[in-house]
């Protein structure tokens, strides 16, 4: 059983060295024309033909936080649909084309579908695991504005503390590389690596709120207060 484990891991580890790739896999782009595009270079390392097509689709999220898509034309995609070769790259050009008017922060998910392989003469596919990539694409509006609004909330021992976090703005706010300073008799700087897996979203969207948990991160005793220093204003 454990060689057999093995194999088949040693076959997924295979599989997953030849699979595509595609950069960026985060974007953020403006409404308004000039700044409204965005390139994706999809990499094709393995021996065979990648045929790709792509889709679009608008995210929003229900009462409990949860991504909802929907198909939409707010962006265009060119090509649609191609096949790149064995060993090579193909670029993809995105462009927001909805109103340029937001209001506030839209955001997508442009989706790399690869399609199976078909063999001759019986048309049976040639492959049956296929991988698609799901980028996350922010449309900001043109005169948008972060306001990262912090409170810290402490429960009467004061030792299971929370940062919460609501983006009081009209653009999205990039968390990513940002720190996080506690003041517990003494104040220490956290870094990004060690607490973003704490961390619902990285992107904080307008109107959204999230809660940090602090109590795996503070050893010093009785939290008196803390921050997020986000890596745009260090």
């Amino acid at each position: 059983m454990l060689k057999k484990a093995m194999l088949w891991l040693l076959v997924l580890v295979a599989v997953l060295v030849d699979a595509y790739e595609v950069e960026p896999m985060i974007a953020e782009i403006q409404a308004t024309s000039g700044n409204n595009r965005v390139t994706y270079r999809v990499a094709n390392p393995s021996e065979t033909t990648l045929p790709l097509e792509v889709e679009v689709y608008k995210r929003s999220f229900d009462e409990n936080q949860v991504e909802q898509l929907v198909e939409t034309d707010d962006i265009i995609v060119l090509p649609p649909q191609i096949e790149v070769a064995a060993q090579s790259y193909q670029v993809f050009r995105a462009q927001f084309i909805g109103d340029p008017r937001l209001a506030e922060t839209q955001s997508y998910r442009i989706v790399f579908k690869q399609l199976p392989l078909k063999s001759e003469p019986n048309g049976e596919p040639e492959i049956n695991m296929v991988f698609n990539f799901a980028t996350l694409l922010f449309v900001n509006p043109q005169q948008g504005i972060e306001d990262l609004q912090q409170q810290l909330d402490c429960d009467n021992t004061d030792k299971e503390c929370e940062l919460v976090l609501t983006n009081n703005g009209n653009q999205v706010v990039n968390l990513n590389g940002s720190q996080l300073i506690i003041n517990a008799d003494g104040e220490r700087a956290v870094d990004w690596t060690m607490y973003r897996e704490l961390l619902p979203v990285s992107y904080l969207m307008p109107s959204h709120t999230i809660r940090l948990a602090l109590a795996s991160l503070n050893e010093q005793g009785r939290v008196q207060d803390a921050r997020i220093e986000l890596a745009d204003d260090r």
